[in-house]
């Protein structure tokens, strides 16, 4: 009865994305509060990662070298979270392919410099236009899309400080814009979806929008590094029950919010990551995973009701830029 209960139970698997020529997916499972090494899929450069079911998807960033398009492969996840099956490249149909969305298996893909818009394989609205900054912003750049709860595609458009909103068949419902110059990146969703946070890179912002049928409004813009003079931006954003976090680069530190009952923001603080350019972050447990693009290492951190308290360990490998969790 104890073997058969001890096979039984879930484990949680961790992936994490290496974007090197020699790269790949670093997996490893998570035994107590420390991650073990099982296996690494070899792939040139992956961009992002999503799970879906027992499936990974994921995006490399170049795989045409005429056009410079990116590609998108996909594996199946066996019962011992090996990555196994990969299939052959299909074109991203645009240059540097940074996000991706998936859902029943329908791929959504952003290509950051065509500042387009792919529902895979070959679906392909291209935005227009330019913001503010000369340099960031001299053209349109698709950084983010995901399926937001009601099943509308939202896209952060940084070029244009623009949120777009799709039905799933890339017809556009609505958009809406955040602060210019911002540099809208990532969002996170309110837990009762009435709420969206929209994380501004370019100005180390947050943005908060009411949110209902595919329609975004937005409400203020708060501050989400006020104590750092030096050069930073802002990068991952990811809920975490009634705690709001944010990853800065440059800052070198993820910044803890409170979530108010309004779905309003309270700093609390910011903690050093323990590397450099936090690219992404992911909390498992009460464990904080911390991609640092810049050291090529992931550090580990402790979380104490939310906060992180100190730095628990440290995976090596180069350029980590996401990380995937799931339990077999």
């Amino acid at each position: 009865t104890t073997r058969r209960r001890l096979c039984e139970e879930t484990m949680k698997h961790l992936y994490f994305a290496s974007c090197d020529v020699a790269g790949g997916i670093y997996h490893y499972v998570l035994s107590g509060e420390k991650a073990v090494f099982k296996e690494k899929l070899s792939l040139d450069r992956p961009m992002y990662m999503v799970i879906e079911g027992k499936k990974a998807y994921i995006i490399l960033r170049e795989t045409d070298r005429e056009r410079h398009f990116g590609g998108l492969v996909t594996c199946d996840i066996d019962s011992d979270g090996k990555l196994v099956n990969l299939t052959d490249a299909v074109s991203t149909n645009g240059i540097v392919p940074c996000h991706l969305a998936v859902d029943n298996g329908q791929v959504w893909t952003v290509n950051y410099l065509s500042g387009n818009i792919v529902r895979m394989p070959e679906k392909t609205v291209t935005h227009e236009g330019k913001g503010v900054d000369p340099v960031r912003q001299d053209a349109p750049h698709t950084h983010f899309v995901t399926v937001a709860p009601d099943g509308y595609l939202l896209c952060c458009d940084l070029g244009l400080d623009t949120i777009f909103t799709y039905d799933k068949d890339l017809n556009e419902v609505s958009t809406a814009k955040v602060p210019n110059g911002m540099g809208c990146r990532h969002l996170a969703f309110s837990e009762n979806s009435k709420a969206v946070w929209c994380v501004n890179e370019m100005g180390n912002t947050v943005s908060i929008f009411d949110y209902e049928n595919g329609r975004l409004a937005l409400r203020e813009t708060v501050d989400a590094l006020p104590d750092f003079n030096g050069k930073s931006t802002a990068a991952a954003i990811r809920r975490n029950g009634k705690y709001l976090y944010i990853s800065h680069r440059g800052a070198d530190s993820v910044a803890r919010f409170e979530i108010l009952p309004d779905n309003g923001l309270k700093l609390l603080e910011t903690t050093p990551v323990g590397g450099a350019s936090p690219r992404d972050f992911l909390i498992v447990d009460d464990l904080l995973f911390c991609a640092n693009e810049l050291t090529n290492n992931v550090t580990v951190l402790k979380l104490s009701d939310g906060r992180p308290i100190k730095q628990h360990d440290e995976l090596l490998m180069n350029h980590p830029l996401c990380i995937c969790t799931v339990d077999i």
